[in-house]
């Protein structure tokens, strides 16, 4: 499936469970970041916060952010 992701990720090895990258989103300045189109083939909804979605992509293990389309 193909994504608008931010440019911004958090490895899974970082992260000790989603709710670090729930965090991270909430505390990340997402206007500053650029988006780009991205190809996944492994992913896994978390939450969305502030207007964005979070994924795990669990293939490459790495929680990866989209802008939200609601």
């Amino acid at each position: 499936m193909i994504f608008n992701t931010y440019d911004a990720i958090l490895n899974g090895y970082e992260a000790e469970s989603d709710q670090d990258a729930i965090d991270y989103a909430r505390e990340m300045v997402w206007y500053e970041c650029e988006t780009l189109e991205q190809s996944i083939g492994y992913y896994r909804y978390i939450n969305t916060v502030g207007g964005v979605d979070i994924y795990y992509d669990y293939g490459a293990d790495y929680y990866f952010f989209c802008p939200s389309e609601d």
